[in-house]
């Protein structure tokens, strides 16, 4: 059973517990963040008619493009993001209040986020348009213009805006349908075939029964990888580095903890010192939600910075 772009608030949670029941110690993380998490998994359904009403849709796909390693939002203008933004806003803006660096920032915040005027309205899309390019020149000119701590606005922003870039990639396949990026090995990046991030974490599957004939099982250990941003999945090369694209023997490296690890790793690449949360899921009962569990392997993260290993995409829990 495959990791899918759709999780559900009940997912996180019985993640969440699962973290909590191995690893107590991150229970103060945990605790700060599942609420957000909840709600951000809450929101694909209203997000998705959110974006309908908005006439907001991912770019239709076009295979030569993704075969030259061209994500479907590289051109996007996210005209028309703005509603879907501000529902985004207002659904997730109550859980960070408790946050420690983002309580001060929160009523320009507000402000920037919620107001419905013309002006605010393009700072808006302005901010999706920069999320989705990883463009912190962008964020630090948004933050300065409206009054705004620019490490906040780019925390806020990471939720926020990519709650809509997450309603454009469900697109790509409702119901948890195959990715049409899947199909005849179109997309070879290691970054997102919607938004172009690279990876928080990635994902090993289970095997797979024949549907036709129960007694034919496939082996598993096809390796994906997960966008914490738009959420889409994407298959890739295990012997392969996402981020710089060198492969080979000797190439990626495993860290794992010793005793029972859960099928949980890292993945980290001996040329540039990358690495990836990775799970195992033939090694687990249950499939977890990829963000919650991106969050409960902190441990990891940890250990990866004493030896001077950084993450392929930084986060606010891998960031020391």
């Amino acid at each position: 059973m495959p990791l899918t772009p759709a999780h559900t608030a009940a997912q996180v949670t019985r993640t969440l517990d699962e973290i909590h029941e191995w690893r107590p110690v991150l229970d103060p993380v945990l605790h700060a963040f599942a609420p957000l998490l909840r709600a951000r998994a809450d929101l694909a359904a209203p997000m998705a008619a959110a974006l309908e009403e908005a006439g907001l849709a991912l770019p239709a796909l076009n295979p030569e493009r993704l075969r030259q390693g061209v994500p479907l939002l590289a051109d996007a203008t996210f005209a028309g993001s703005a509603a879907p933004l501000r529902l985004a806003a207002a659904t997730l803006l109550p859980h960070m209040r408790e946050l420690k660096g983002v309580d001060a920032a929160l009523p320009a915040l507000e402000i920037l986020l919620l107001a419905e005027d013309a002006a605010h309205s393009a700072a808006q899309e302005a901010l999706v348009r920069a999320v989705a390019a990883d463009d912190h020149a962008a964020l630090a000119r948004l933050a300065e213009e409206n009054g705004v701590e620019a490490p906040a606005l780019e925390f806020v922003g990471q939720f926020v805006a990519g709650a809509v870039l997450r309603g454009l990639a469900a697109q790509a396949a409702p119901e948890g349908a195959a990715a049409p990026w899947d199909a005849g090995g179109l997309w070879r990046e290691g970054c997102c075939p919607v938004c172009g991030a690279l990876p928080t974490l990635g994902w090993l599957d289970k095997p797979a029964v024949d549907e036709k004939n129960a007694y034919l099982v496939g082996g598993g250990g096809k390796k994906h990888l997960h966008c914490g941003l738009c959420g889409a999945n994407w298959p890739f090369r295990r012997g392969a580095c996402p981020a710089c694209g060198a492969e080979g023997n000797d190439v990626m490296e495993l860290l794992r903890e010793s005793g029972p690890a859960h099928g949980e790793r890292l993945d980290w690449c001996t040329k540039c010192k990358g690495y990836c949360p990775t799970v195992d899921l033939r090694e687990r009962d249950t499939v977890p939600d990829p963000d919650a569990l991106a969050l409960g392997m902190l441990h990891l993260d940890m250990v990866a910075s004493r030896k001077k290993l950084h993450p392929l995409r930084p986060s606010f829990w891998n960031t020391f």
